[in-house]
């Protein structure tokens, strides 16, 4: 079981820091076509807390329906294939939406809800996708449900603070973007061929 821990902890982690990496940078994405007022952060905050309400719903009733961990990992590929284009669509999209809704505060709503809805509530699953299969297995587990969001909320401490601290400074945030699609696409492929669930 010990390959099943390390694979549940590397998806805990690494999806809790891309989120909120994205959290970061998506006000640098915001504020060339919508400013950046509180009206963007109130947008971007309220989006994101959307995305994982939905996402958490999602990955319990999941979790009990489909309690495998290659139907996360496939959502997971589809979630990181979106990422990837995020620097290819954010600019049309901010864009369009700009010009044709004059308030900003429903425009950069608008456009978070586009551009993050589907990436954000897919990662949001992960951690409610694990509770769910560990609760279910017939013998005692040491992952709780505690533990479980401990280990997700240190992966978005680090991501986080990484990403403000360190990566803007450092390269352009379309870059980072893309940097954090390929290590999303790479975990979820990862966990594919490892086959965990014959493993559980």
């Amino acid at each position: 079981m010990q390959i099943v821990y390390t694979v549940f902890i590397l998806l805990l982690v690494s999806f809790g820091a891309v989120v909120m990496s994205l959290e970061i940078l998506s006000s640098n994405l915001m504020s060339p076509y919508f400013g950046g007022s509180i009206y963007i952060w109130g947008s971007i905050i309220s989006s994101f807390m959307v995305h994982f309400s939905v996402g958490y719903v999602a990955g319990g009733y999941l979790s009990r329906r489909l309690p495998r961990i290659s139907v996360l990992a496939a959502c997971l590929v589809g979630c990181s294939l979106w990422v990837l284009m995020i620097p290819v669509i954010y600019q049309p999209v901010c864009e369009f939406l700009s010009e044709n809704i004059g308030d900003v505060r429903l425009g950069s709503l608008a456009a978070m809800n586009v551009i993050f809805f589907v990436p954000v509530s897919i990662m949001a699953m992960v951690s409610p996708y694990i509770i769910g299969i560990t609760t279910a297995w017939p013998r005692q587990s040491g992952f709780t449900a505690g533990m479980v969001l401990f280990i997700s909320t240190v992966g978005s401490f680090a991501g986080t603070n990484v990403t403000a601290f360190y990566l803007i400074s450092l390269f352009p945030v379309s870059r980072i973007i893309t940097g954090l699609g390929i290590i999303c696409l790479a975990v979820s492929l990862t966990v594919l061929a490892l086959r965990i669930d014959r493993r559980i």
